[in-house]
């Protein structure tokens, strides 16, 4: 084949097709010779059209289209200025044509009559300034910098779009300005006072042209098709000065004027209660109607500027009824003037001062003249009363504002630490009588659930409590007494309860009860261990034992003096104020102490067991009598039992000389075996020491089984508080120390105040320490030479 019929091959046809067409394309985008005449006499024709909203057909708005671009780019000679001057000459004419329709319109159709020429006229602005967007690409927004503010004063030549509403701004909107304000808020008025003269969509369309108007200002058109904004949107966009400027501001001196005389006439013919009630309505109908007229930026100054001119001017007037409503307990009316009063700075001072007042006299008369056998109970429950009424008013009323949840806390930590005229608050120890009282097995066994509810109630008080090492006293003594006589209703409830209390105070705070319920069940390991080594070595007791084996640093406990039979009692009577009962241990006792003891040191080699004989129980089968009674009783009470094991009788000062008793505690104890009537007196009501005491042979009960009461010594309580308080009293003084070494350890060089605001920080989880009680401490740890003074004035320094 020749190489002339060679073919080309078929990629470089492609290549040469793309280039063709490539070049056809330039061709036509080229500059070339233009008559503007003419070329502007049909773009005339299309800009009126569209600024009428007239349809134009596609094809007309491409030659429109490419038209603009050639005059831009035509040669020898472009004509962007003279297109540009062009177009601003058309709008302005179009706009006084304009101008002359709407100054024809009727005073009563002014409104309607803009607000369709406006509509009208910015739609087609917005498809113009897609029309021209080459001019306003190449030769007008690419002339100046955007980011510069911009003004309608400015000399710089703005974009189609924002020449178009200047034009509208300048020829139309200044001229009727006036007259156009004056109906709109002739409109406003009128709706305020319940009538309608003017649709609602007119008003909003004529105040949201203000903001139109500066729609092309600094940004770019967002939507090729028409714009529709939503006030949301403008808010986030354009500024809004021209709404600000023509309209905002006499709406807000209109208001002004309104809202004075409304205000002034309510107060004058309504009750407060009454007033604030059509003044909520007032301002939720006046912030309805700003959301269906106004832009988004007034909505906040007109909720405010109402609620200045009707509550904060008035709010002395409002004041002066808050105490009267509080007292009275009128929510409804409570309610309305938080919410009218939350809005003002320091606007609910005065309702929380009368509030946390009103809430610290209710507690404080529920407490008051406490009187019966079960006054912890009241206690508690009235002070959960006064709690839940006034929580429920906090959330129904004030909406769980934390000013009142704190007003609340503020005033029942008072009434709940309110001394009552004594030296110290009673609530710790009132407290832990509740909780002690819940948790011990009585006849009035509460149902778990309702258990587990009021215990979680009793934390509500606790958390009140500013003395908890003294509620810890306090508990502890009386969780001890439960674990060791047996007597919880629920050990479940029981650690429920710590857990509880280490969820308000922390792990530091139950540490110790924590460790008494380990030694409880480790002390019933260790009694079935005994049992078992005692059946392996052959031994057989008297009697079986079940010991409790306690650490001493866990239980709140105190081991008393102890005598055996064979001691005198001179001794015991040696400790006749003692806190602790005296004991002598019956010689049946000490054969099961002793091997005991001896089992003990095998595995616990180097400890050392001190026995609380005053804590333990005895279970007794009197054998004498008809039926086979069982008796639990104390070991006291067993002591004097043990006196008519040779004898049927026996005098007072006998028994005291063989048990070792003392004779207050003796008299008290044998009036509990006289009441259960195995013995018997002369006379019940007076036992002396020279009263012949029977053994009753002819005793009878309809129990088999029964346990004896414990002897009530006079003033038992009052001296369990005074010991507590004091216990208390060295625990805090150590607290302190430790807190105050712990400090200047840290810190090494410290001034007084400061050292005296840690302190109280650190402790007041625990304890609201006194000042003096601080520096008491301080000058202690001086002179035990912790810490010392520094040439500084009130300064101190850690000693390593």
């Amino acid at each position: 084949m020749s190489e002339a019929a060679t073919p080309f091959p078929l990629n470089f046809v492609l290549f040469w097709l793309r280039q063709h067409k490539r070049f056809a394309r330039m061709y036509a985008l080229c500059p070339t010779a233009v008559d503007f005449g003419k070329k502007w006499d049909e773009l005339e024709h299309s800009v009126l059209r569209i600024m009428r909203l007239e349809s134009i057909k596609p094809r007309q708005w491409d030659y429109n289209f490419s038209d603009i671009y050639a005059l831009c780019v035509a040669v020898p000679e472009p004509y962007p200025e003279k297109l540009y001057d062009a177009v601003k000459k058309c709008l302005e004419m179009h706009v006084d044509g304009l101008y002359d329709v709407l100054a024809k319109a009727p005073p009563g159709d002014l409104l309607n009559e803009y607000n369709r020429l406006w509509n009208t006229f910015f739609g087609g602005t917005t498809y113009l300034h897609n029309l021209f967007g080459y001019l306003n690409k190449h030769h007008i927004s690419g002339g100046f910098n955007l980011d510069e503010d911009y003004t309608y004063e400015t000399e710089k030549k703005m974009e189609i779009g924002s020449l178009a509403l200047h034009i509208w701004h300048e020829k139309l909107i200044k001229p009727n300005q006036q007259k156009i304000v004056d109906e709109l808020l002739g409109a406003i008025l009128a709706d305020r006072k319940g009538q309608t003269t003017q649709q609602v969509d007119v008003v909003h369309g004529v105040i949201h042209s203000f903001v139109q108007v500066e729609e092309f200002g600094k940004e770019k058109i967002r939507n090729q098709n028409r714009i529709e904004l939503t006030f949301n949107e403008l808010n986030k966009g354009p500024d809004v000065q021209v709404y600000h400027t023509v309209f905002e501001t006499k709406f807000l001196d209109a208001t002004t004027e309104y809202y004075t005389q409304v205000a002034s006439e309510l107060l004058s013919r309504l009750k407060i209660s009454e007033y604030m009630e059509r003044v909520i309505k007032l301002i939720e109908e006046e912030d309805g109607r700003s959301r269906r007229y106004l832009h988004a930026a007034s909505y906040s100054t007109v909720r405010k500027l109402c609620t200045e001119l009707m509550v904060e001017k008035h709010k002395d007037c409002l004041n002066a009824e808050c105490s009267h409503m509080v007292h009275n307990e009128q929510t409804a009316d409570l309610r309305n003037m938080y919410q009218l009063m939350r809005v003002l700075p320091n606007g609910l001072s005065v309702m929380l001062k009368e509030f946390e007042g009103y809430v610290k006299k209710t507690g404080l008369e529920a407490i008051a003249n406490l009187n019966g056998d079960n006054i912890p109970a009241q206690f508690v429950q009235n002070v959960l009363k006064v709690h839940t009424k006034f929580t429920k008013m906090v959330t129904d009323v004030f909406s769980d504002d934390g000013d009142f949840v704190g007003a609340l806390d503020k005033a029942l930590q008072s009434v709940v630490n309110d001394k009552e005229g004594g030296k110290t608050s009673r609530a710790s120890e009132r407290l832990s009588r509740y909780i002690d009282s819940l948790l011990r097995k009585s006849k009035n066994t509460v149902v778990e659930t309702d258990l587990d509810t009021m215990l979680t109630n009793t934390i509500i008080i606790f958390r009140y409590i500013e003395d908890k090492d003294v509620f810890q006293k306090f508990y502890s003594k009386m969780l001890s007494s439960r674990l060791i006589h047996g007597v919880s209703q629920s050990m479940d409830a029981e650690e429920s309860m710590i857990a509880k209390l280490k969820q308000a105070c922390g792990y530091e705070f139950t540490s110790k009860l924590s460790r008494m319920f380990t030694d409880v069940g480790l002390s019933r390991d260790l009694t079935d261990r005994f049992n078992k080594n005692l059946e392996t070595t052959n031994v057989k007791l008297d009697m079986q034992m079940n010991t409790l084996v306690l650490q001493a640093g866990a239980w709140p406990l105190q081991a008393p003096s102890s005598f055996t039979g064979e001691q005198s009692s001179s001794q015991a009577k040696n400790a006749n104020h003692s806190a602790i009962p005296l004991v002598v241990v019956p010689p049946e006792f000490q054969t099961c102490v002793d091997h005991f003891e001896k089992f003990y040191s095998v595995s616990h080699n180097g400890r050392k067991l001190t026995w609380l004989y005053h804590m333990a129980t005895v279970e007794v089968k009197l054998t004498y009598l008809d039926k086979p009674y069982t008796v639990t009783m104390s070991i006291q009470q067993l002591s004097i039992i043990n006196c008519f094991a040779s004898a049927d009788s026996m005098t007072v000062a006998k028994i005291a000389e063989v048990t070792g008793i003392t004779e207050d505690l003796l008299v008290k104890t044998l009036r509990t075996l006289i009441d259960a009537n195995i013995l018997s007196v002369p006379a019940k009501d007076d036992v002396r020491m020279e009263t012949e005491v029977l053994l009753n042979l002819n005793m009878s009960s309809k129990r088999l089984k029964f346990k004896l009461p414990a002897p009530q010594l006079q003033k038992q309580v009052e001296k369990e508080s005074e010991q507590v308080n004091n216990t208390v009293q060295q625990d805090r003084k150590y607290y302190m120390e430790c807190t105050i070494v712990r400090i200047m350890k840290t810190r090494k060089v410290l001034k007084h105040t400061q050292l005296v605001n840690e302190v109280i920080e650190q402790t007041k989880a625990r304890f609201t320490p006194d000042v003096n009680f601080i520096k008491k401490n301080i000058e202690a740890l001086i002179e035990k030479m912790y810490i010392q003074r520094t040439d500084q004035n009130d300064e101190y320094q850690y000693l390593a």
